[in-house]
């Protein structure tokens, strides 16, 4: 096996001076809907920073040939995050997401960021359907191409653009795609209403056309990665020198054509758990197949990203090099969130960074600052972890994770106000024609609601005739079109009630 020899003083030395030359992540194209039969300004792009640190793509431009964005400065991408771009400021669930609607992180119609008006009708950034052979590039503020994707070949004839300044926020260039020389991923797909071009999985080579569109989640192409190879993590502590090492294993039909293999090397200088601008990074690229092998690593937390030949298949291993006296990797939450309620279960999703040392996860739920337990887990596994309960009226939810030493520490906690509010249950959501909730009269009355728009405005209004005790009241909204929905319901004899849903 062959080994790199990075002295321990040489590698933080090239860490700490790789902050000024290096990105601290990968940036991707990483899915788009052009010819929206929703609307035109329902086109989206969505951006992924695959990591393994932070990027500040502010000021980088998204262009097509013919029109271009910039991204307002220091905009910061986290590691994981995503960042869609559209012509409208929310997009309704199945015009951006399958799931659920998306709140779009720049608007391009309104954000006098363009090199000229995008048009809202007809053709918009991209161009409609048929036999459009759309491109789509990405370059930083130096022009430099971060990624480029093309439906077919040759690409699509382009012009001279002038990039919007912001208004001075960053320095406005001008170039023409034509006179460049630029490296395109090609899709190879043919052209669709409503279908979304997705890479297979994030940060994969190969793209699908796809109906289950996922603007601001992972990918839901049902599909594995278009490369055969997988990877292996291998860590250690060598006691003689105090130093560990690394080990990625790399395995294809034709292994040598994925190299050589580029990487980002993450140490968590600052000891925080989090990989952020005070880390420090090295990028570096190993020629020789099959494995890139690091040795004589520092104590302590990395996260390394590697890709392919191509600079994608893009694959991210968190690993640890323990110091010898027996330390346990701790536990650390990455994130807590609500997913939603789907057949009166309400689901909720976690990540740990390491499970190795966890004993016990706890869903818990309170509604005045006690909480009970909910839902108990015991056994995990790597990656993103599902966690659900029974629909009750708890209005605030934590996870109380416990280690292997019964250490115990708390998430942060997430008030639900979607699925039950103030004790009473709706649904479905979203909604079809008519929405139904559970109430509590005291005495035999009338209540007044009223549904207003996500810009403001008041759409519905009128009249429910309560009985006394618990009940169902339903409200017709075949009236309404498709998008967010805010409800209040007010009378003498019931408690206010305020929730959100979706037509």
């Amino acid at each position: 096996m062959k080994i790199k020899e990075i002295r321990i003083v040489l590698l933080v030395l090239l860490l700490s001076a790789s902050k000024l030359t290096f990105g601290q992540g990968r940036v991707v194209i990483n899915e788009f809907m052009p010819w929206s039969g929703c609307s035109t300004t329902s086109e989206f792009i969505e951006l992924m920073n695959f990591g393994p640190g932070p990027m500040n793509i502010g000021c980088y431009i998204l262009t097509n040939g013919t029109y271009a964005v910039t991204i307002p400065a220091n905009t910061i991408l986290q590691p994981g995050q995503y960042y869609v771009l559209s012509g409208q400021n929310t997009l309704a669930q199945g015009c951006g997401n399958t799931d659920s609607l998306i709140h779009v992180d720049l608007n391009w119609t309104s954000c006098n960021c363009t090199n000229s008006t995008i048009p809202v009708t007809g053709d918009g950034f991209m161009t409609d359907g048929g036999s459009a052979n759309e491109k789509i590039v990405l370059m930083d503020p130096s022009l430099n191409i971060i990624d480029a994707v093309s439906r077919t070949m040759p690409v699509s004839p382009s012009v001279s653009i002038t990039t919007s300044s912001i208004s001075g926020g960053c320095t406005s260039k001008t170039f023409n795609l034509s006179t460049m020389t630029v490296s395109y991923e090609t899709i190879g797909i043919s052209t669709g209403v409503d279908n979304s071009f997705a890479r297979k999985v994030d940060g994969d080579c190969g793209w699908l056309k796809t109906t289950a569109i996922s603007a601001h989640a992972a990918n839901k192409t049902g599909s594995s990665s278009s490369a055969t190879y997988s990877f292996n993590t291998v860590s250690a502590s060598d006691c003689q020198s105090t130093a560990g090492s690394v080990s990625i294993q790399v395995s294809a039909s034709d292994v040598n054509a994925l190299f050589p293999m580029n990487y980002t090397l993450a140490y968590d200088a600052d000891g925080t758990g989090t990989f952020t601008n005070a880390d420090t990074y090295l990028y570096g690229t190993d020629n020789t197949a099959p494995s890139i092998d690091i040795n004589n690593l520092a104590y302590g937390r990395y996260r390394i990203t590697v890709g392919s030949s191509s600079g994608c298949n893009l694959k991210s291993f968190d690993f640890f090099i323990f110091n010898c006296y027996g330390v346990v990797l701790p536990v650390k939450l990455q994130y807590f969130k609500y997913s939603g309620m789907k057949n009166n279960q309400q689901y909720f999703v976690y990540k740990m960074e390491d499970v190795s040392n966890l004993k016990e996860v706890v869903l818990e739920g309170s509604n005045n600052g006690t909480f009970e337990p909910v839902a108990t887990q015991y056994f995990f596994t790597a990656g993103e972890a599902t966690i659900q309960s029974p629909l009750s009226s708890y209005a605030i939810y934590r996870l109380r994770i416990k280690d292997k030493n019964d250490k115990v520490s708390y998430s942060p906690e997430i008030k639900i106000t979607t699925a039950i509010s103030q004790g009473v249950h709706y649904w479905p959501n979203p909604v079809q024609d008519r929405i139904f909730i559970e109430i509590m009269s005291t005495q035999k009355a009338d209540a007044t609601y009223n549904i207003i728009s996500s810009n403001g405005t008041k759409v519905k209004q009128g009249h429910l005739n309560l009985k006394a005790g618990d009940q169902v009241a339903s409200i017709g909204l075949g009236d309404l079109v498709k998008g967010v929905y805010h409800l209040s319901i007010t009378g003498d004899a019931i408690q206010p009630i305020q929730f959100q849903f979706i037509k």
